[in-house]
């Protein structure tokens, strides 16, 4: 129902006379405006948005979700207990775990195989989370290539989850509590816990 004091307007007409060569350039003109306006702050030297990797990294934040990391105890054995609560957690089904019995009486089983394919992983960090001895733990690692296409180049087993040299460049990334330094784990890579994990 239109009300009696509202009055009808037509668009066509409103727009025909304003019609003309600045009105079909204006979206064109303020696309250049921006352009230009970030042109001149670059030459000035005022700001640099362009970093020249890999020469420059991006530094990110503590709780950056990269490549998996597999913490040790600190006589060197694995400190996962194959609980399976990460593959289960897992909703791209990329973790594998085959669990075997070890000598140890304090420890009642360990992994035998753990292996991410990291071609199918999400980096949602429900595995983190759901690991309730810090075993596992992601890194800020972020470049993460391979050139080869051997489907087994990405899928990373015992052996390149703990073994990682890469952290000491990139540094530790997301795990649950990171407030609080970690309970009887050692990253492989660093020896000493860092500043941040001290944090």
């Amino acid at each position: 129902m239109a009300r009696k004091d509202s009055r009808v307007v037509d668009v066509r007409a409103a727009a025909d006379a304003k019609g003309g060569v600045l009105r079909d350039a204006a979206g064109t003109l303020a696309g250049m405006e921006v352009t230009l306006r970030n042109m001149v702050r670059a030459t000035v030297g005022r700001e640099h948005v362009t970093i020249q990797y890999p020469e420059q990294r991006k530094p990110y934040s503590r709780r950056f979700r990269g490549v998996h990391v597999l913490t040790r105890r600190a006589d060197g054995t694995l400190k996962c207990t194959a609980c399976y609560l990460c593959e289960t957690v897992c909703p791209a089904q990329c973790i594998s775990i085959d669990a075997q019995e070890v000598e140890d009486p304090g420890i009642e089983k360990a992994p035998s195989r753990y292996e991410i394919d990291l071609t199918r992983c999400i980096f949602c960090g429900f595995c983190v989370e759901a690991c309730p001895e810090e075993a596992l733990i992601m890194s800020r690692e972020y470049d993460l290539v391979s050139d080869s296409r051997d489907p087994q180049a990405l899928r990373y087993g015992i052996e390149r989850l703990t073994q990682r040299p890469e952290i000491a460049a990139y540094g530790a990334g997301f795990r649950p509590h990171m407030e609080y330094p970690l309970v009887e784990s050692q990253i492989p890579g660093q020896e000493e816990p860092s500043p941040e994990e001290t944090r």
